[in-house]
């Protein structure tokens, strides 16, 4: 029988010496411990996350206030913050994300001298929201804004004067301190040693002054004896923490220079002004005031849409080292006898100050004779008499106005900056001032502190009727080369005739481009001009033939009544419109903290008030982003800007990069809005390989 061969693989030899090798140890022998191989850690990398909740969705309104100072300036940095109030109709009134605004949201520190809000709901019959401004050095004032359905997203400008001397406007202003000789007792009662009243006068006038330079002036007298009561959180008088500072400020009605730049020969840029002291005049010019219906007692009452022809006005402070203000100075007397202390303030006026509504009155100046006599439509001069201030028509026709002359009744109004409204207080009479015969004197007894004017109200209705069908001013605007479409937004400037009256609106206040409006048209004789770059560019209204007809030249139009406006085209002497684009912009938050993780997310677009700027940071125009962070801002012209975005993360705004803009270039622009992202830890999956 033939041998057997076997073949044994690798795997049984290498089990076969193993198993041999193991057999040939004995307990006693040092064991080899062969341990399994340890994995690999996982890999993990960190991953930034946007908070959930970051961004905000659009919500049904939204308004921008522009704060500046007299010259101008963007007013709010974090030296010196402003302060912002809702006073009236701020229920509605939220943050970019729906809430409730916070304390530091009332609060401008960006330098950038805006304050802007949102709308939760708005209206088809509209909300007029009043917003109080305040800061350090400045007296306080407030602005109106109001929104509808037709109108959801609007922007104006309020101006907050300072308590010092102003330049380049007739505003004078001072604060003092009372010194030494002046003592506060615990009651807020403040005494001089010599018995006299405090006295603080400011003047416009100049010592060498020419006929075309503007007078007028205030002195305020304080009584010694006056108690100086503030108000607290639940509206209580109670006395001041200290002894208070005294601000004043006089705003002069620029009657002079408004004469004479009514000249016939009057350079066109004396009547092209940018600046005047009648823009700082509080709320406006323009507003309603309640009117009685009849000359009888207790008759009711109707709020009239109108205007302030203003022979003058005064800001007055009394403030504590807390910041309270003085409201009101006690009274004297018991129950039905008391009767509160006042102070005088006596104002100015320049001999060349319109009036229009000239009641002239010779008898003695107790104010409740004077006040009779006002209302007595049976003693009305030159058509004209009075309604709890009002004018009236004593025939129903047009009122003619004339310059003002000694024994002319002078409405006095108040106006309480923190709710932004007036009130009617009682008439003075101009008199004649024995040392300037420039000027005449009206002196009043005020019984609180405000705003304090010398004011004239005319309305359209009885007087000289409405305008169109919605009460409005509407015209077409029209370049000379025929070009309608792609307008400028023009500042729209319009005037009283006489003075006493100025609107003056930024093209970003009203952002129509081949319209204009004029809303709450005044009933007396104006002056319009479009403005553009400092420099009327009216030429006239096409098709007219006697005046203001189209003639190749800039010049202001003269409208005895607005209204004959209405429907007509404004022809421009400029050609063509300016190149303008229309931009597409977007919002979106990005992670700040990219330095802390290694994967960032995609950026979250977010709906947010967003503002174009110019190179010293004043907004030229706005948009509010959608859900998707995405706006167009239409017929922006060329030029080199840079963005700046609401971030509702940090309350602040942000600042983009300059771009330029130029026809036929145009580049969606994307703000970031950064904000500190979540960072999440994980594990990296998949190896790849072969």
């Amino acid at each position: 029988m033939g041998n057997k061969k076997f073949n044994l693989t690798k795997l049984a030899l290498a089990m076969g010496v193993t198993l041999g090798l193991s057999g040939c140890f004995s307990d006693n022998d040092n064991n080899i411990d062969i341990k399994p191989p340890v994995p690999e850690p996982p890999v993990t990398e960190k991953v930034g996350e946007i908070p959930e909740g970051t961004a905000a969705e659009k919500q049904a309104g939204f308004f921008t206030i522009a704060v500046k100072n007299v010259a101008g300036e963007n007013l709010g940095t974090a030296e010196v913050p402003v302060t912002v109030r809702i006073t009236k109709n701020g229920d509605n009134v939220v943050s970019t994300k729906g809430e409730a605004l916070t304390a530091e949201q009332l609060q401008i520190t960006s330098g950038l001298g805006i304050f802007a809000a949102s709308l939760s709901e708005v209206s088809a019959e509209g909300t007029d929201i009043t917003v109080n401004f305040t800061a350090d050095g400045y007296f306080n004032n407030s602005a109106v804004v109001s929104l509808s359905t037709d109108n959801t997203e609007v922007a104006t400008t309020v101006i907050l004067t300072p308590r010092g001397e102003v330049e380049g406007v007739a505003i004078a202003a001072e604060e003092i301190e009372l010194d030494e000789t002046v003592t506060f007792a615990d009651d807020g009662t403040i005494e001089t040693a010599d018995g006299n009243p405090i006295v603080l006068a400011k003047t416009v006038t100049k010592e060498d002054a020419t006929e075309k330079d503007d007078k007028g002036g205030v002195s305020v007298s304080i009584p010694s004896g006056s108690k100086m009561l503030t108000k607290n959180a639940e509206g209580e008088l109670v006395p001041l923490a200290g002894k208070p500072k005294l601000a004043v400020a006089y705003f002069n009605n620029e009657a002079s220079s408004t004469a004479a730049a009514n000249a016939d020969d009057a350079p066109a840029a004396d009547q092209t002004r940018t600046t005047s002291a009648l823009d700082f005049f509080p709320g406006g010019l323009d507003l309603a005031v309640p009117v009685p219906a009849s000359n009888e007692d207790g008759a009711e009452e109707t709020a009239q849409a109108g205007a302030f022809t203003t022979a003058g006005f005064v800001a007055i402070e009394l403030t504590d080292e807390e910041g309270n203000k003085v409201k009101e100075f006690g009274s004297t007397g018991e129950g039905e006898d008391a009767k509160k202390n006042s102070i005088e303030v006596k104002m100015q006026v320049d001999v060349n100050t319109a009036n229009s509504c000239p009641m002239n009155y010779t008898g003695e100046l107790a104010q409740e004779t004077v006040a009779a006599f006002a209302k007595d439509s049976a003693k009305a001069t030159d058509g004209a008499y009075f309604r709890n201030g009002a004018c009236i028509s004593s025939d129903g026709t047009a009122i003619p106005g004339r310059t003002i002359k000694a024994g002319d009744i002078v409405p006095v109004w108040s106006y309480d900056a923190d709710v932004a409204e007036w009130s009617f207080e009682s008439y003075g009479v101009a008199q004649v001032n024995p040392d300037d015969a420039s000027v005449f004197d009206v002196a009043v007894q005020v019984t609180h502190l405000s705003y304090w004017n010398l004011d004239f109200f005319n309305w359209r209705e009885p007087n000289r009727g409405q305008c169109g069908t919605n009460g409005q001013v509407n015209f077409d605007i029209k370049y000379a080369g025929g070009t309608v479409d792609n307008v400028t937004a023009f500042d729209l400037l319009v005037e009283s005739q006489s003075g006493g009256y100025r609107k003056y609106k930024r093209g970003y206040e009203f952002p129509f481009y081949n319209k204009a409006t004029i809303a709450n048209p005044p009933s007396f004789s104006v002056f319009m001009q479009l403005i553009n770059d400092g420099a009327n560019v009216v030429d006239g209204i096409e098709g007219e033939t006697t005046d203001n007809v189209v003639d190749g030249t800039a010049s202001r139009l003269k409208l005895d009544d607005v209204c004959a406006l209405d429907g007509k085209t404004v022809v421009l002497t400029l050609d063509t419109p300016p190149a303008r684009v229309d931009l597409p912009v977007k919002t979106q938050i990005v992670c700040s903290n990219t330095d802390e993780f290694d994967v960032a997310p995609e950026p979250v677009a977010t709906s947010t008030w967003l503002y174009v700027l110019d190179a010293n940071n004043n907004f030229v125009t706005y948009a509010y982003t959608d859900n998707s962070g995405s706006a167009t801002i239409d017929n922006l012209k060329e030029g080199t800007y840079k963005l700046s975005g609401y971030d509702a993360a940090t309350f602040t705004y942000v600042i983009g990069a300059e771009f330029t803009v130029a026809e036929g270039s145009v580049t969606e622009q994307v703000l970031d809005l950064p904000t500190t992202c979540d960072v999440i830890e994980r594990e990296v999956t998949g190896t790849g390989g072969s």
